[in-house]
């Protein structure tokens, strides 16, 4: 009778056992558990803002980009909370820096410096010659490069908060167009008129702000290494 239970016994005893790993295998994966959440959809990393989150620090709670998740002991860290986690303020792992942030900074740079070059002469004679050259009440290239300049410089500055493909995007373009307008302004002056150095340096700003552009375009588009 007994043989007869145990032999009746063991099957229901598996089969509880699998139906119940087959229960809960959803709950694990619906819940990452205590020991590191993952990131959500387009969170953006703490430390590096141009780059996409992979999970959350176990201590913090911080979202954490591939470069700062540190494993360590089935958990994730980032690198501020690795040391006090570890208790050695030794391998404290400083988060490594955001180069795409620094290409929105030279953005900015070309930015303020084509939209400076406006206020300067853009013909050695006419209308350009005098403060404020660029800004003719004719259409003339050096007024499309003063619009796209007084555009520049407010995306390239949004563009170094809240950096982004689209923003990157529009600092191109605006870089573009600032390049291509002073180089016609120069070759191709108003009649009778010969170019000043205003348009000279808007180019320069151009050229700076649209390297800054895709800089920060192409090493965002980078992932980071892992540690």
């Amino acid at each position: 009778m007994k043989a007869e239970e145990r032999a009746h016994g063991t099957p229901e005893r598996t089969e509880d056992a699998g139906s119940t790993a087959l229960e809960a295998a959803p709950d694990r994966i619906a819940q990452p558990g205590t020991d590191g959440r993952e990131a959500t959809v387009h969170e953006r990393c703490v430390h590096h803002p141009s780059r996409t989150a992979i999970a959350r620090c176990s201590a913090c709670d911080e979202p954490v980009c591939l470069a700062c998740a540190v494993p360590v002991r089935g958990r994730v860290l980032g690198p501020e909370c690795l040391a006090t986690e570890l208790g050695d303020p030794a391998i404290t792992t400083p988060p490594e820096p955001d180069r795409a942030v620094a290409g929105s900074w030279v953005a900015v740079t070309g930015a303020a410096l084509a939209l400076l070059a406006t206020v300067g002469p853009w013909t050695r004679t006419g209308a350009g010659d005098r403060l404020f050259g660029a800004w003719v009440p004719s259409v003339r290239w050096s007024m499309v490069a003063a619009v796209a300049a007084t555009a520049l410089l407010p995306a390239a500055w949004w563009f170094r908060t809240h950096p982004a493909r689209a923003g990157a995007v529009i600092v191109i373009l605006c870089g573009t167009t600032i390049v291509l307008a002073s180089a016609l302004a120069i070759a191709f002056p108003p009649t009778f008129q010969a170019a000043s150095w205003g348009p000279w340096v808007a180019a320069v700003g151009g050229t700076i702000a649209l390297a800054g552009g895709i800089a920060s375009l192409v090493i965002g588009s980078r992932p980071g290494q892992g540690v």
